[in-house]
């Protein structure tokens, strides 16, 4: 299912970051972010987090004919709305107390720690906070086989983003159901 538009169109990283948080946009930009509590975001990027591995997951990388071309523009988007969501969730989590929360951050750092190399190989890095940094160039230059390595349904690290960010949205939504039936919280998310 690739999302390469007719006409030859390409679409950016504002298009998926949009598509990411559909049901909760003003928890993209940085300065909206701030209207939320940790917990509203922490679930907005959870379920962004497991939106974006699923594109990754669907995306078309091309076939056998195609490995050593360069990364399409609309991979490369995708791939940079990733790296946003990925690094809003574990800027969330990090504030949190909930120790499920914490679990699955740690299980996420893990994960990316032990596929460093084969990010590393298309531009990504994981800096020693966890995130993760792109490197636009290697990007741009980037086989589309070593990306489909990293980021296909053949491979296990998208599936494992995709599970954990999975299980951190339901651990963040028994967390907030849990504060607004014991404390008669207001929330600003729509499930």
């Amino acid at each position: 299912m690739a999302l390469k538009i007719s006409s030859g169109l390409t679409l950016n990283t504002d298009f998926f970051m949009r598509n990411f948080y559909k049901e909760n946009r003003s928890a993209i930009k940085s300065s909206d972010r701030n209207n939320f509590s940790k917990i509203e975001l922490s679930f907005e990027d959870s379920r962004a987090l497991s939106r974006a591995a699923r594109r990754l997951m669907q995306n078309d990388y091309g076939t056998s004919e195609d490995e050593d071309e360069d990364v399409d523009e609309t991979t490369r988007s995708s791939i940079e709305a990733f790296v946003k969501v990925y690094n809003n969730a574990l800027a969330t989590g990090k504030e949190t107390t909930d120790r499920d929360t914490e679990h699955y951050l740690r299980q996420l750092k893990t994960l990316t720690k032990r596929n460093a190399d084969d990010l590393a190989e298309i531009g990504i890095t994981m800096e020693k906070d966890g995130s993760l940094s792109i490197n636009d160039d290697l990007l741009k230059m980037a086989d589309t086989s070593k990306v489909r390595k990293v980021f296909s349904d053949e491979n296990d690290f998208t599936k494992t983003v995709w599970n954990i960010a999975k299980k951190l949205n339901v651990s963040v939504q028994n967390d907030i159901y849990g504060q607004v039936t014991g404390n008669g919280l207001r929330i600003n998310i729509t499930m």
